[in-house]
């Protein structure tokens, strides 16, 4: 039996400054926020303040029973556990894997950092239903500076409130234009990719509204299982038809759009998943899931 990874005992102890979550930030985003600060990765911070959740790599945006590192970390940070729980998705199959945990809104952050705050994720990017942002009407991005671990590094420029242009992240410049576009109307041009983003914006909503996906117990979910059901059943469905093809096929309609980072319909060979929530939960790229939910849309709404 292997041994489990040592422990570095001889790394630096970080000082933990007291910090506060903002409104509706991923305790992920909070742990990414001052790993980024100190110049150290998400699982060197969190080996620190409690080594049995860094070695097993564990979600600390999903509520868990006994929550040892929440409880460590509220501590060292100046807060109490029941003011980062309430952060927390209760429901940890509906937000996409901790890896592939990045997307971003540019003018969300663009305003973060205009306004003096260290821009931060916000939980509802993280929705496996979700991918667009409901406050500027734009695509949600994958942020540019993320490790295969799921670790999200922020420039240092936005923690010393310098303003959000940054000189080392032109990505980011190049998809905060982009977002623009698409919150004053200036994108999409051509009618189709017109129809496939409103479309997509309106099915995403409309499932918003009705707490299918919902990250969190609310009195909204009451009833909601048999539609999320089916929601779920036919764009797992759906992404599993293109496991062997590898492209996204939709029956007597264009399946193209006319910004592929927005929306491809190019997707991933390999094999299935059997649980449909994973299949849905594997999407590493957004432009390829908000073409998923383009296709399941047809079959719920009517446009």
């Amino acid at each position: 039996m292997m041994a489990p990874p040592a422990i570095n005992d001889s790394a630096p102890r970080l000082r933990l400054a007291p910090q506060v979550l903002m409104p509706g930030e991923t305790i992920s985003s909070l742990v990414d926020r001052q790993a980024s600060l100190w110049g150290v990765s998400r699982i060197d911070l969190m080996n620190q303040v409690d080594p049995p959740s860094a070695l097993g790599r564990r979600d600390v945006d999903v509520r868990l029973p006994l929550d040892k590192f929440l409880d460590h970390y509220a501590t060292k940070i100046g807060q109490t556990s029941a003011a980062l729980s309430g952060a927390l998705a209760h429901y940890g199959s509906h937000i996409v894997f901790m890896s592939y945990r990045n997307a971003y809104c540019p003018i969300c952050f663009f305003e973060d950092a205009a306004s003096g705050y260290t821009p931060y994720f916000r939980l509802d990017w993280a929705r496996v239903f979700l991918t667009h942002c409901r406050q500027h009407g734009c695509p949600l991005f994958p942020w540019p500076k993320t490790a295969p671990s799921g670790f999200r590094r922020l420039p240092h420029q936005w923690f010393m409130g310098q303003g959000p242009a940054l000189d080392d992240c032109p990505q980011f410049m190049q998809d905060l234009t982009l977002a623009k576009m698409y919150a004053y109307g200036i994108r999409p041009k051509t009618p189709p990719s017109i129809d496939a983003w409103r479309r997509v914006c309106h099915f995403e909503e409309w499932l918003y509204q009705r707490s299918v996906g919902a990250l969190q117990i609310c009195e909204q979910r009451r009833g909601v299982s048999s539609l999320e059901q089916e929601v779920v059943h036919r764009a797992a469905a759906l992404a599993q038809s293109t496991r062997l093809h590898g492209r996204l096929k939709l029956e007597g309609r264009d399946g193209s759009f006319e910004e592929p980072r927005v929306m491809t319909f190019v997707m991933d060979v390999g094999k299935e998943r059997a649980d449909r929530w994973l299949e849905l939960r594997g999407f590493r790229s957004i432009a390829k899931r908000r073409a998923l939910m383009y296709a399941t849309s047809f079959d719920f709404m009517d446009v």
